[in-house]
């Protein structure tokens, strides 16, 4: 099954109700995600549009390089279930996972 820190492509469902191919990273720890058979995801784009609540991922910081310049969006968090994942990406190292966690944290709340 799919884990914390993996970055999977789901059609993600944005804020103004359409759907779009999208990576997103999951940020629900595991126990849960395996006992309830849901977590939730953070979006990644290659647009930086608000650089206060985004997160610049560097190919260092990955299991596998991406082709585009990428953004972990902090305050867009979305629900999905591990049949909605179209296919995993690639997984987010330590320590750069916890710095995620913490900005989104920080955007939320």
């Amino acid at each position: 099954m799919y884990k914390q820190k993996d970055i999977v492509e789901v059609n993600f469902l944005f804020p103004d109700g359409s759907f779009k191919p999208h990576m997103a990273v999951i940020i629900s720890n595991d126990e849960i995600s395996e006992a309830e058979d849901f977590f939730y995801i953070a979006l990644i784009s290659s647009k930086n549009y608000n650089s206060k609540y985004t997160y610049k991922l560097n190919n260092d910081m990955l299991s596998k390089e991406l082709s585009k310049q990428s953004y972990v969006i902090c305050h867009i968090i979305s629900g999905y279930t591990h049949r909605d994942v179209i296919r995993k990406v690639c997984k987010i190292k330590e320590p750069y996972f916890t710095e995620i966690s913490t900005k989104i944290i920080n955007s939320i709340f």
